[in-house]
């Protein structure tokens, strides 16, 4: 009797334990941190007139920043990248080519996902993922989407934390 107690104990913590490890399962895990830009012709500096939008998302996965973009409405997208630079400056230099459309440039109008890519320290000889996350985090970088009509920048939009 006191072995079949003892077995049955066992098998009960043993339950137990398992069922705690499963319940902690990925809310213990880290999130990844997240990063948005919801370039708008109202951000260009000038504003423009135009109507195009876009959003474009990066997910910081610790080894590299995942990115995807997707533009609704905007003709004719000679290149869009990561611009080192807070609101206030007019236009900074680039620091990351995101979207470099290689079908004789420009594009026709735009609407959906266009591009995406992986940012790693070794694709990337501008900045590394660490400055990138600090420029992000202190919103000093920006995406631009340049176009036939408006090559300074049609939309514009600091990368902001979304998570």
């Amino acid at each position: 009797m006191r072995r079949t107690v003892g077995i049955t104990a066992g098998v009960a913590a043993a339950a137990l334990l398992g069922f705690f490890a499963l319940s902690c399962g990925d809310s213990t895990a880290p999130t990844l941190k997240q990063y948005v830009a919801n370039p708008t012709p109202a951000l260009e500096q000038p504003p423009k007139t135009t109507t195009g939008t876009a959003v474009v998302t990066f997910v910081d996965e610790g080894t590299d920043i995942h990115w995807t973009m997707q533009i609704t409405g905007v003709t004719n997208v000679t290149q869009s990248h990561i611009h080192l630079g807070s609101a206030a400056v007019a236009s900074g230099p680039v620091i990351i080519n995101l979207f470099l459309p290689n079908q004789p440039p420009p594009t026709g109008t735009l609407n959906g996902i266009v591009a995406e890519g992986t940012i790693t320290n070794a694709n990337n000889s501008s900045v590394s993922l660490d400055s990138l996350r600090v420029l992000f985090n202190n919103g000093n970088a920006y995406v631009n989407i340049h176009t036939v009509v408006n090559p300074g920048g049609e939309i514009r939009d600091q990368v902001h934390i979304v998570q």
